[in-house]
């Protein structure tokens, strides 16, 4: 009488335990690759963040500036540039004109024409740096309208404006010494820090100039009669 053996397939412990190593590897390799990943994504957008700042902040600027209106009337004052430099040395520029660019917010009520500030507000702390936007909409009120504020951008280390004549760059500009004229083009220089430091342990600086021209800039006013000045 022959006996059957019956075989039995199964694991040992040791191959338990390879098997449990490989995917121990496997499962850190896998942990690796999106750390890093998820790394170079993240130091993307906080290189991408101050870019983008800015350009949205300049985006406003122009908008304003190239509507801005020749100082000939009540709602189209003097068009005022001036130049200041923070305690560190960087500039601190503010910008005063009037705008015929559509309004952020008309609850003030009054007309399409509005009165802009552009004001650098500098602090010892880079976060509270900011580039602010007022705005006055309602030019008529026989009250005192407080303009509507807004932060065109955080993190500023400095901001300049330049204004050229036709023929030279000035640093300043005052519509009433300038013949009642506006600037034929407009130079902004933004200056933004980075939110996180670089390997050497300090923070790196992001700068966006560009110049535009000026649309009424040809228009003057003389005795609140508008004429042609040519180009």
């Amino acid at each position: 009488m022959v006996k059957r053996t019956r075989n039995r397939y199964a694991f040992t412990f040791l191959e338990l335990l390879v098997a449990m190593t490989l995917m121990n590897i496997l499962a850190v390799s896998l942990y690796a690759s999106l750390y890093i990943g998820f790394k170079a994504r993240r130091s993307s957008r906080t290189a991408i963040q101050p870019v983008r700042a800015a350009q949205i902040a300049i985006e406003f600027i122009k908008e304003d500036i190239t509507a801005a209106l020749p100082p000939t009337g009540i709602l189209a004052g003097e068009f005022l540039g001036h130049n200041d430099k923070t305690g560190d040395g960087y500039d601190c520029d503010s910008l005063m004109f009037y705008s015929s660019s559509n309004a952020a917010e008309l609850q003030q009520g009054g007309c399409d024409v509005r009165k802009v500030e552009l004001v650098f507000i500098p602090s010892s702390e880079p976060e509270r740096s900011v580039l602010v936007r007022r705005t006055t909409t309602n030019l008529l009120s026989p009250k005192t309208v407080q303009p509507f504020e807004e932060i065109l951008c955080r993190r500023v280390v400095s901001f300049n404006v330049r204004y050229f004549d036709g023929y030279s760059w000035w640093d300043e500009w005052d519509s009433v010494l300038q013949n009642n004229t506006l600037p034929r083009a407009i130079g902004v220089s933004l200056e933004i820090r980075r939110e996180e430091k670089n390997e050497q342990g300090e923070y790196e600086n992001y700068q966006l100039s560009y110049s535009f021209v000026v649309p009424c800039s040809n228009i003057s006013s003389s005795d609140g009669v508008t004429s042609q000045t040519g180009f």
